[in-house]
């Protein structure tokens, strides 16, 4: 997808910071940030834009007298839906947090975050508004040390992101696509460990997704019944964590 193909998302926030995030939107593919330091510019760049905003960021150093008031008024010159709004920056108060919320912003990603929760939250905002849309499975970001057993010996890994189905395993040494492997990491209950299939790999002269680190993404092919429980659960709590 070219630059001007990426969905445009609106930043609003202080200069430094709506700079430094436009940027690492683009640089991670994620979509093409277009900063506005207040509400003028904000309205500004929406009038510019050739398309509507799928999403906007709203920094919790927002500075804008009347929260509320100043979303309305953007959301009002959107002529298809309202902007999913993500809260970032510094993690407010719970006083502030609450503000923020009340003023229409379903969404946060508080520093510091990663790449792939960046990605994630992105994804989620811009397919909040349709909810009738088939939703095979919650993937969501991971930080979990793990192991990969294949036929070759055990893997070191970070399971990178994780639902009930897959997940998506950094390795520096990706099983072919199609192989049999045992995932194994933690949850919160104890060690998860499932046997899987390689449906896809990232390896250095065959970058499936640039944006991602070398690794595979694995399918599990047997999930018993404690596990899916608990799986469902780590999902669904780790998914309210990017919610304002």
């Amino acid at each position: 997808m070219s630059q001007a193909d990426r969905p445009q998302i609106l930043v609003l926030g202080p200069d430094e910071p709506a700079r430094n995030l436009a940027a690492r939107l683009s640089l991670i593919g994620a979509g093409r940030g277009v900063r506005a330091a207040d509400l003028d510019a904000a309205l500004a760049a929406q009038s510019a834009a050739p398309r509507p905003f799928a999403v906007g960021f709203l920094s919790s150093e927002h500075g804008l007298e009347d929260l509320p008031a100043a979303l309305r008024e953007i959301g009002e010159k959107h002529p298809i839906r309202p902007i999913p709004w993500i809260v970032f920056g510094p993690r407010p108060t719970a006083a502030e947090r609450a503000r923020i919320r009340q003023a229409g912003a379903r969404f946060a990603l508080f520093d510091p975050a990663s790449d792939e929760e960046l990605r994630f939250v992105v994804n989620e905002a811009r397919y909040a508004h349709a909810p009738a849309l088939p939703r095979l499975e919650q993937r969501v970001p991971a930080d979990l040390p793990a192991r990969v057993l294949a036929k070759n010996g055990t893997k070191v890994a970070v399971v990178h992101n994780l639902s009930i189905t897959g997940a998506f395993v950094a390795t520096p040494r990706p099983t072919l696509r199609g192989g049999a492997v045992q995932l194994s990491f933690s949850l919160p209950g104890g060690e998860a460990s499932l046997p899987a299939t390689v449906v896809w790999n990232n390896v250095p002269g065959n970058l499936r997704r640039f944006h991602a680190p070398i690794g595979m993404g694995v399918r599990f092919t047997e999930i018993p019944s404690e596990i899916r429980r608990e799986l469902s659960a780590w999902v669904e709590e780790r998914t309210r964590t990017y919610q304002c």
